[in-house]
């Protein structure tokens, strides 16, 4: 596929700067819990260290626990997949309002300066293996059908969003194919798992055509197992709210405010 970065950059830009209504106090909040921050403070009554002034009281009379030491206690740090939905159901109003949700994302989390990836997937090879199912003295010949996704990197871990941005400003030419919703689900959970960070969030973007809401379900557990939180946004009318434990549908870009970013504050408290 042929892309025109310049086009990209500039469909980047243009969405950078749109300050969708009603976000401002929820991703103030959303900051403050994504942001890595360390919690520095001070341990009294301590018989070494600093000496405080307000023990002299207790040196008077003869309590040597008149110092202080300064704590340190490291900040949990936070890891954000963002998974998004590029199959054939999204292409046109679909897509466009995805890459509206995920730039507004991006721009927050890298204000949080909170590691994050975006990728979108769609469907790959299909790998059909020959095989055979033995039942007592009876032997039947059948064909293994392997479903193997097919990965957009929009932004790598590490990568700035500025050297992303003319991948993210493409996203909307990239909606095209099957749905390989189960795989691509079951990898992105196992990559962030392996990811150093306390916190592990995966955000899902996507219409839920097609999916197994049973499937879903064991990927949820599977996420719980792995310890990472999924937040799945519903474009649309979707029946996410059946699949996963956190999700809400957006249906426009004014929907974030009250709906994206709050179950997103849900999942990371």
């Amino acid at each position: 596929m042929h892309l025109d970065k310049s086009q990209s950059e500039r469909r980047y830009e243009k969405l950078y700067k749109v300050e969708p209504q009603g976000i401002g106090a929820t991703r103030s909040m959303l900051m403050k819990l994504l942001r890595t921050q360390d919690l520095i403070g001070w341990n009294t009554h301590e018989e070494s260290g600093k000496l405080d002034k307000k023990a002299f009281t207790r040196f008077a009379t003869g309590s040597h626990a008149v110092f202080a030491r300064r704590t340190h206690v490291e900040a949990e740090a936070s890891a954000v997949s963002i998974l998004v939905d590029c199959s054939g159901s999204m292409c046109g109003n679909e897509i466009r309002l995805t890459q509206q949700v995920v730039v507004q994302l991006s721009k927050l989390l890298d204000k949080a300066r909170v590691d994050f990836c975006i990728n979108g997937f769609s469907d790959g090879d299909t790998r059909i293996d020959k095989g055979r199912i033995h039942t007592g003295n009876d032997v039947t010949s059948t064909m293994l059908v392997t479903e193997e996704p097919m990965f957009i990197p929009f932004k790598t871990w590490g990568e700035s969003l500025n050297k992303a941005s003319p991948k993210i400003g493409s996203m909307e030419t990239w909606a095209g194919g099957g749905t390989p919703d189960y795989c691509s689900i079951q990898i992105a959970i196992v990559d962030i798992s392996k990811r150093p960070e306390h916190k592990k969030i995966l955000f899902i973007v996507t219409d839920a055509n097609g999916y197994d809401i049973d499937a879903m379900e064991h990927l949820q557990k599977v996420a719980d197992k792995y310890n990472v939180r999924i937040i799945a946004i519903g474009i649309g009318n979707t029946p996410v709210k059946q699949c996963f434990r956190h999700a809400e549908d957006v249906h426009s870009l004014e929907d974030l405010g009250d709906v994206a970013f709050k179950q997103l504050l849900k999942g990371v408290k």
